[in-house]
């Protein structure tokens, strides 16, 4: 075997891991074969996290992923290296034991949201209203229609006509950069800066939302 080919494998083991870990791929899956499993499970993963849907493991989706593991391992109390491996999914089954859910030490949806830890960008976004004193259930479906409309929720989305930029098309996208350095590669911060602009000019994603209905071309 080449070199060059078993760092191939390397990669995609580390990948599939990362997806078995977080619940998106059977730990059966984790066999360094790149095939329509480990498509299907990473489109589910970048389907959630604002990615382009293309089963396509680039920069963009190993960035991505590394986050949500670290985010995952930062709150079992292990090192934020990234890579799921066998100390993070015995950190992960501790704090299922110690949390009342099935410690398989697989980080899914429901040991994400007892970590407190967005799965989703749409989650990323409901977690944060309450900062902006706006409850879910008014709001959200407001937010989600106008940020499909904007970008489908799209990290990386650019408007060709104008270069608006991220979830929420910021124009310039530099404007998010008050929210963080990281805003170009980071749904969180994206969304950070999209609801504060929301906040501050309309009050509320619904005021957002019926002001960009109301225009054509829609904008807000």
């Amino acid at each position: 075997m080449g070199t060059s080919h078993a760092y191939a494998l390397d990669q995609v083991r580390a990948e599939q891991a990362n997806l078995a870990g977080l619940g998106y791929l059977a730990p059966s899956g984790v066999d360094g074969s790149d095939g329509p499993a480990t498509h299907t499970a990473l489109k589910g993963f970048q389907r959630d996290n604002g990615l382009d849907e293309d089963g396509t493991y680039g920069e963009r989706s190993e960035l991505a992923l590394h986050r949500q593991v670290q985010a995952v391992q930062t709150k079992a109390g292990v090192t934020a290296d990234g890579s799921f491996g066998a100390g993070t999914k015995s950190a992960v089954q501790h704090w299922q034991s110690a949390h009342g859910l099935n410690a398989d030490g697989v980080a899914g949806a429901a040991t994400m949201s007892s970590m407190g830890v967005a799965r989703t960008a749409r989650i990323m976004a409901q977690k944060q209203f309450s900062t902006h004193g706006w409850s879910v259930s008014a709001q959200f479906d407001c937010l989600n229609s106008l940020w499909v409309g904007e970008s489908n929720w799209r990290v990386y989305a650019t408007n060709p006509s104008s270069g608006a930029y991220g979830i929420p098309q910021a124009l310039p996208g530099t404007k998010m950069s008050t929210a963080g350095a990281d805003w170009k590669t980071n749904p969180a911060t994206q969304i950070k800066w999209g609801l504060k602009y929301i906040g501050d000019r309309y009050g509320t994603p619904c005021n957002a939302y019926s002001t960009w209905k109301s225009r054509s071309p829609h904008w807000y």
